[in-house]
C-alpha cells in the first residue's frame, strides 16, 4: 500500500509541523543543557596575594581654589590593582607572572585617559585641608574608586592605592 504524498498548503500542515516542533525541541534541550553562560566568578585575592597594578603616571594638578585651600598644587599617583582574568594569576611567578600581567593590563589601554581625565576632576575638586588628614585621603580613594569602577567595571577594580600625595 502506498501513502499518497500530500501538496500544497496541507503537505506544509503535514511535513512542516512535525518538524517544526522537533527542531524547537531540540533547540530548547540544547539550551537547558549548555549549563550557565556566566563565566565562573575569579576571587578575591587572598593575603599576601595582589592583582596586577595598573599604575598611572604621577600628575600635577590643581586644587580647588575657591574652598580657601593653603595648597594650590598636588601631586598625586595612583595605582589601580584589577582583578585577573583567571585565579591561577595569583599563583604564577617570576616572567610567567609578568607576562601574564602585561597581557591582563593591555586589556585596559585604551581606558587609560578616561581614567587620567577622572583622576583629574576628582582631585582638582578636593580641599587641601581635608587633604592633610587620614579621613581626607580615605575619601579621596573611595572618591577615585567609584570613578574608577564605573569606567572599568565595578568587579574589575579590587583596591586604589595612593602611591604618591604631596602638596604645595
Amino acid at each position: 500500500m502506498k501513502l499518497p504524498i500530500p501538496k500544497g498548503k496541507r503537505a506544509i500542515l503535514v511535513l512542516g509541523l512535525p518538524l517544526g516542533l522537533a527542531a524547537a525541541g531540540g533547540f530548547v534541550f540544547m539550551q537547558m543543557s549548555a549549563g550557565s553562560s556566566t563565566p565562573p566568578k575569579i576571587p578575591d585575592p587572598k593575603s599576601g596575594q595582589v592583582g596586577p597594578m595598573l599604575v598611572l603616571d604621577d600628575r600635577v594638578l590643581n586644587l580647588d581654589p575657591t574652598a580657601g585651600s593653603t595648597y594650590k598644587l598636588i601631586k598625586i599617583g595612583v595605582s589601580i590593582e584589577l582583578r585577573p582574568s583567571s585565579a591561577s594569576f595569583y599563583d604564577m611567578h617570576g616572567t610567567e607572572r609578568t607576562k601574564q600581567e602585561t597581557t591582563e593590563l593591555d586589556k585596559y589601554t585604551d581606558e587609560v585617559p578616561a581614567l587620567l581625565d577622572a583622576e583629574g576632576s576628582v582631585v582638582a575638586a578636593q580641599d587641601s585641608s581635608q587633604l592633610v588628614t587620614p579621613d581626607g585621603r580615605a575619601a579621596l580613594k573611595d572618591a577615585l574608586a567609584e570613578k574608577f569602577k564605573s569606567i572599568l567595571g565595578a568587579d574589575n577594580v579590587l583596591e586604589i592605592y595612593l602611591t604618591n600625595l604631596t602638596m604645595q
